[in-house]
């Protein structure tokens, strides 16, 4: 333990070259302290020259002396009560500044009158000598007690602390700082027994477990936060207070004394209390200085394993180096204390909050020492989603339930390893910029619950500390062997990779395209894609795309992993590629022309502004829409709940459209934070809200909260008793900075709470706003059909076909009999076409129109719906058809040449001949009256391809005949393209026929000729 002369020095620092030692008195920290009583004093000798009274007040003894002055041991000739008179030195009378202290410590001593404060009972003047008449306390300081006993019972430590902040809580609320807060300036005194002497007194009472009377004594140093002229009396730039106890903002410029000091100066004398020394230790004070503004507290539990986790937390929260990272003031801290003292809980630390069980609990904590900052880590530490799939979480299938109050349950399941996983997913918790956590409960599998819980802490030096807790509660054996594989010897490995790269992306030391993604490396594409996005890149620089937007764009496309690609936010994309905002988004417009990207909607809720509803493609939006995270119907409304969202186009990549975690921040930016109390339970937020307007909702509430915050007026610190009865209406105004909101829960039930913003996400380019875009109407003219129908416009492939000899098979078997074979063909063509990744869009009765998202698959779908409708055949009502001819390979029917069926056996098995036509470009897609439907020229052109040609075969598209990988597939297959005139009406020029050659074709039995078989 440092020495008793060391812990009472006093350094003032006015420059870092020199650094001045004064030397104050036992017991003190200013020029004239206010010692204990029951020290050895110096008797007043009868011959010498100095006062005998002042005023009423008879001096018996010198309790000590500085540079100022002195303190003495006084009577109260009127009654006989003792006090401690404080004499300000005649030789300091002349020096006017020590005179203004002298006076200012009188005035702030007069506003503090508390129980727990060396309060002042009067102050004069007698032949020329300034005096203070204060309490005189009988007994020790704390400062002794340590000595003595090195370390004191939990707590006993917190109450004299307790005691201490509620003396201190009634100066911050003056506005008064003390600045000087440490054990010496703590007097304690106890009842004497026998012939005890005060201090021992006070040991006795500490060993039998006895509190002993608290009084904070010292208010030399103290001044008003309100620093006018008159109250700053310490040189510009000095440093006041004794070093072991000194906050970093004493040391330093970096910010002006506040309530926060006096915290730090009451966690290191608290700190030191339960360990036995100071949190720092060092012979040279500028040293000592240093390990205060630069280095971390030690954690006190490794110096006493016997103090509590809370108040392990308390003593760490206090000593924070920034000054909005403590207790915001001692009436906060007074308020933890007591909570600790009668056990309750109201730590957000402590939440999520687990289940009680009887096994054995594994647990892993990780910590990491960052560059970036805790505001540059939060938006990726937050993305659950994110760094789930990248650390290597399986995906996850979610399912909701409502329970009976109104809550939401939300239930996962996964196989992890040979284990399959179910388990109830509670709410996460979060307090924005600063901790997230999760709960999940398991109903089955080899755990009971898992918590995961990661905060951020700023690092005096810059930077942030990232702790990373994981606590598993497993079912026997093998739940135990599972946790300790996949936690404690894979997940430090795959949190680490993750975590570091997200750093140095964050902070900037690792550089490259714009669109770097925090984590995981780019993708890496084959050739044949990197083709694809060469080819669509020309179609971009046709329709004069800015160039360097076009090219960040695409290369996010081609590098970013397929999770970024399934949910294209443009507003948000621009500001992450450091482009304008609408010089992305008629990027992305283009982009769908040229398919590149598809453009999808998000039906968001007006309330909570999560996405209730992603429509992937094509799926329905109606003029009503429900958010389940709010229990909530809402209208759709084109200016407020729809979002425009692009996602990649599935012939250049697959997007990753699994699920691998819900709830977590990154869903709900706008949430600043969110709880989970239990019944009865009270939790304290620490908040940093700037000046407007904020909502408190919950899902079980049936009222919202409005939280004004102002700049001017308001308080710092707020209840909200959350009941039937609670009066929303009547909540006060807080003030802009900080705030310290507590949330009781009156309910019987839990309650999920949030604190959200109510200004409109500046990152969501709404229905409305596109809608006014003078490129989006010029290239989706038809996009919005009305206010209460929301139309889909990106490019696909669409396959048409048709029945060409309706009219033949009518006469033939009658209409009855033709429509229910053409209806029944019709249905297995649907079939199909699903199994082949397409969707039929148009149904008329003699053809059909369908839409892939892949050419290639609406290639390899047309080919085998031909060659079925060749080979396959449809027998006729009452006759036979022969299938001794088809000849299948790989479980498909061949495709047989057009002119074969002229030579195919009997005139009687009539069959439905198709022809079909494969087109690509951008279509409207819209529901109307339920079911979906298509249109626009796209639509047009391919059903006018049909007319090109009067036999049973495929036509496609000029554009497609190039395309590199369909040539590549024909040739395979050993079939060629022939050019043909399509007629004016289809509108679209040129058009191809595919062939096959007549080397193809072998003789068959009959004069039938047999298409060589073909596994397209």
């Amino acid at each position: 333990m440092p020495s008793e002369k060391s812990l009472d020095r006093t350094f003032i620092i006015s420059h870092p070259s020199s650094v001045a030692v004064l030397e104050s008195l036992p017991g003190n920290t200013s020029d004239m302290g206010l010692p204990a009583a029951g020290r050895p004093g110096t008797p007043i000798p009868a011959n010498r020259n100095e006062p005998t009274h002042l005023g009423r007040f008879r001096l018996v003894r010198k309790l000590g002396q500085g540079g100022m002055g002195a303190v003495y041991l006084g009577e109260d000739d009127e009654g006989g009560q003792q006090v401690a008179l404080k004499v300000l030195s005649r030789e300091a009378v002349p020096d006017e500044q020590a005179v203004r202290r002298f006076q200012k410590e009188a005035r702030l001593l007069a506003e503090v009158r508390h129980p727990h404060v060396t309060n002042l009972l009067e102050a004069g003047e007698a032949n020329g000598t300034c005096y203070l008449v204060m309490e005189f306390v009988n007994g020790g300081d704390l400062r002794g007690l340590l000595i003595r006993h090195r370390q004191l019972p939990e707590r006993l430590a917190l109450q004299i602390i307790c005691d201490v902040a509620d003396a201190l809580s009634a100066a911050h609320e003056r506005g008064i700082i003390h600045r000087d807060i440490k054990p010496a300036n703590i007097l304690l005194a106890a009842e004497p027994v026998a012939d005890e002497t005060p201090a021992d007194a006070v040991s006795a009472a500490v060993e039998a477990g006895c509190k002993p009377l608290v009084k904070l004594s010292d208010f030399g140093l103290a001044r008003h936060i309100d620093q006018s002229e008159s109250m700053n009396l310490t040189r510009t730039g000095a440093m006041l207070g004794t070093p072991y106890y000194i906050a970093p903002e004493q040391c330093t410029d970096t910010s002006d004394v506040s309530p926060a000091t006096d915290i730090y100066a009451l966690g290191a004398t608290l700190f030191e209390m339960l360990a036995g020394r100071p949190p720092f230790v060092a012979s040279d004070p500028v040293k000592l200085i240093t390990m205060h503004c630069f280095e971390d507290a030690p954690d006190l539990r490794k110096l006493n394993p016997a103090i509590s986790d809370g108040v392990a937390r308390l003593v760490a929260r206090a000593l924070q180096k920034k000054p909005e990272s403590r207790y915001a003031n001692a009436a906060h801290l007074h308020s933890e204390i007591d909570r600790l003292l009668r056990g309750e809980t109201n730590d957000v630390e402590l939440h999520p909050v687990v289940p009680t069980t009887t096994s054995e609990v594994i647990e892993a904590v990780w910590e990491w020492n960052l560059a970036a900052s805790p505001e540059q880590l939060w938006p990726l530490v937050s993305n659950t989603e994110r760094i789930n799939s990248a650390v290597g979480v399986p995906a996850v299938e979610y399912t909701t339930e409502r329970d009976a109050q109104g809550g939401l349950r939300k239930f996962g399941t996964f196989r992890l390893g040979w284990a399959v996983m179910n388990w109830e997913e509670h709410p996460f918790e979060w307090v924005e910029g600063r901790r997230l956590g999760v709960l999940r409960e398991f109903s089955t599998g080899p755990f009971h619950w898992f918590l995961s819980i990661v905060e951020l802490e700023p690092r005096s030096t810059g930077g942030t500390k990232l702790k990373h807790t994981v606590r598993i509660a497993p079912r026997g054996i093998l739940g135990k062997l599972l946790a300790c594989l996949e936690v404690k010897v894979k997940g430090r490995r795959a949190v680490d990779r993750v975590y570091t790269r997200m750093d140095m992306v964050a902070s900037g030391r690792l550089t490259g395209a714009p669109a770097l993604d925090a984590f995981v490396p780019p993708a890496t594409l084959g050739k044949s894609t990197r083709r694809r996005f060469e080819a669509r890149l020309h179609k971009l620089h046709e329709a004069g795309v800015d160039g360097d937007c076009m090219e960040r764009l695409v290369q996010f496309l081609i590098e970013s992993p397929a999770q970024e690609l399934a949910r294209i936010r443009p507003l948000a994309l621009a500001k992450r590629l450091n482009v304008a905002a609408d010089q992305l988004t008629e990027t992305c417009l283009h982009a769908c022309q040229a398919g590149l990207l598809e453009l999808h909607w998000d039906i968001l809720c007006p309330t909570c502004r999560i996405s209730s509803t992603v429509k992937d493609t094509l799926a329905e939006i109606d003029r009503h829409a429900r958010c389940e995270a709010c229990n909530l119907d809402f209208d759709v409304d084109f200016g407020n709940a729809v979002e425009l969202i692009f996602r990649v186009h599935p012939e250049m990549r697959q997007a990753d459209l699994k699920t691998y975690c819900i709830g977590g921040p990154e869903h709900a930016p706008h949430v600043i934070a969110q709880a989970r109390l239990g019944a009865g339970e009270s939790l304290e937020l620490d908040l940093a809200l700037d000046a407007g307007t904020y909502v408190l909702r919950g899902p079980q509430l049936p009222y919202t909260v409005t939280l004004a915050v102002r700049t001017t007026t308001g308080t710092g610190r707020a209840s909200l008793p959350l009941s039937s009865s609670f009066d929303a209406t009547r909540f006060p105004p807080l003030h802009a900075g900080r705030q310290l909101l507590t949330l009781e829960n009156k309910y019987d039930r839990p309650l999920v709470v949030r604190i959200e913003r109510t200004i409109p996400r500046p990152d969501v380019l709404t229905a409305a706003q596109a809608s006014r875009l003078q490129l989006f109407r010029q290239l989706f003219p038809a996009e919005v059909l009305s206010r209460d129908r929301l139309s889909d416009y990106s490019a696909c492939t669409l396959l048409a076909i048709r029945a060409v000899n309706v009219a033949e098979l009518c006469e033939k078997w009658g209409d009855a009999a033709a429509y229910l074979k053409v209806s029944e063909r019709w249905r297995s063509l649907r079939q199909e076409i699903e199994a082949g990744g397409g969707q039929v869009v148009k149904e008329m009765d003699e053809q059909l129109l369908a839409a892939f998202p892949e050419t290639l698959n609406a290639l390899r779908a047309a080919l085998d719906l031909l060659g079925q409708s060749v080979d396959q055949g449809d027998d006729c009502p009452g006759d036979a058809f022969d299938n001794d001819a088809a000849t299948t390979r790989g479980g498909r029917q061949s495709l047989m040449s057009p002119g074969l069926q002229e030579s195919r056996g009997n005139s009687n098995n009539m069959h439905i001949q198709l022809r079909a036509a494969l087109n690509r470009g951008a279509a409207l897609a819209t529901s109307i009256n339920g079911r979906l439907d298509y249109f626009g020229r796209t639509v047009t052109n391919t059903t006018g391809l049909l007319d090109t040609v009067s036999r049973q075969t495929l036509v496609i598209s000029e554009d497609l005949a190039r395309d590199r990988e369909i040539i590549a597939f024909l040739s395979e297959q050993r079939l060629t393209l022939n050019p043909c005139r399509a007629s004016r009406a289809s509108g679209i020029g040129n058009a191809v026929e595919v062939s096959f050659p007549e080397s193809d074709l072998e003789e068959h039995e009959g004069n039938a000729r047999e298409p060589r078989k073909r596994n397209v």
